[in-house]
């Protein structure tokens, strides 16, 4: 069954404290919707034990899918794996596919303590495997455990993008060069006419010399094609 819906978690105190800018969630978002499963929420949290487990749990019964980005490399601080180990009340676990690889990688004695630490996953988890790292990414139940490196987080995504949605979202953009106020009540009216598809606006530039777009995007492209002539008879009215 197609997970409709998903939530991203990312984890890294690195993008709260604004050193690292936030890639991840905004790629997914895309993937999203092009093959049609709705991102309902983005969650970012610190490398701690509890947030990460609170966050996780809320976020897996709320949606269909959790997509969590971050914390599984080979320092102290990547604790994602053993904090969704005990969300799920499982033991963490070297999984013995990664053992082997890395130890086919780097040889028996470049296998040192760091790159352990990175072929531990929960017990009973399904690996995400990708061109970009052999280090894998995991699944357990309906999370998805993957990596932070804006790289290998769209290598692994892309690898497990045919288990979400079946329906893609389709998005008409209409230019607009007035101020939102003098078209706010009337697209209210259009939004309630249509409930399949979603309107919103967003200027570009305020002031004297105003634009922007009128962004529209369903799943049902007729709909849709009605929502946006609907929108351009209405700022064409204001115009005129």
């Amino acid at each position: 069954m197609q997970h409709q819906t998903a939530a991203i978690l990312v984890i890294g105190n690195e993008v709260l404290s604004g050193r690292t800018r936030e890639a991840n969630a905004y790629y997914a978002a895309g993937r999203f919707f092009e093959c049609g499963c709705k991102l309902g929420e983005v969650a970012i949290i610190p490398d701690e034990h509890a947030a990460i487990i609170s966050t996780l749990n809320r976020l897996r019964e709320q949606f269909d899918a959790v997509i969590t980005s971050g914390g599984i490399g080979p320092t102290h601080d990547d604790i994602t794996m053993e904090s969704i180990a005990a969300a799920f009340n499982v033991e963490l676990i070297e999984h013995s596919f990664i053992v082997q690889a890395m130890t086919e990688h780097f040889g028996e004695e470049g296998l040192n303590e760091g790159r352990r630490r990175m072929t531990r996953v929960p017990q009973g988890s399904k690996l995400i495997r990708c061109e970009k790292t052999i280090a894998p990414g995991a699944r357990i139940g309906n999370v998805y455990i993957l990596a932070g490196v804006p790289y290998i987080f769209e290598s692994q995504l892309d690898s497990i993008l045919d288990q979400f949605g079946d329906s893609p979202f389709q998005r008409i953009e209409i230019e607009v060069e007035l101020p939102e106020s003098l078209f706010a009540k009337p697209l209210s009216s259009i939004q309630a006419q249509f409930d399949d598809v979603e309107i919103g606006s967003y200027p570009g530039r305020c002031g004297p010399n105003p634009c922007g777009k009128i962004c529209l995007s369903s799943q049902n492209p007729g709909r849709l094609k009605e929502a946006a002539d609907a929108v351009t008879l209405m700022i064409e009215g204001i115009t005129d």
